[in-house]
């Protein structure tokens, strides 16, 4: 499980990268309208037992607002231009949901057995 969730994060982290570009994108073609949430991606270096887990639900929440602003432009609530930079943004957060559900379902919680490992 612990190679599923590293591997998960890995890619929840390059989808991470993939939306901030995207956002700086979209928010440089869109000067009016609000700038798209930041969705920080979780440290290489993060230990999946610990670090992860104290992380997680500010990273959840950012996931949600993500979600919320694709959404909303989509609807029709925010006015911005739907590009190519905004399409790449809405994969972006679509993955990046994708993936924090996936770990999500995984587990990020601290392993009780962790306190001697060497988080590998």
């Amino acid at each position: 499980m612990r190679i599923r969730l590293r591997l998960l994060l890995t890619s929840f982290n390059k989808s991470v990268l993939d939306y901030t570009l995207a956002r700086l994108e979209v928010a440089l073609e869109n000067p009016r309208a609000p700038a798209p949430p930041v969705v920080a991606r979780l440290g290489p270096h993060l230990r999946a037992d610990d670090d992860v887990a104290a992380k997680w639900p500010a990273t959840l929440a950012q996931v949600g607002a993500a979600e919320d602003y694709v959404a909303a432009v989509e609807r029709g609530a925010l006015d911005v231009k739907q590009g190519l930079a905004w399409a790449r943004l809405a994969h972006a957060a679509k993955l990046i949901a994708q993936f924090a559900e996936s770990i999500e379902w995984i587990g990020v919680e601290p392993r009780a057995s962790a306190a001697g490992e060497d988080g590998a």
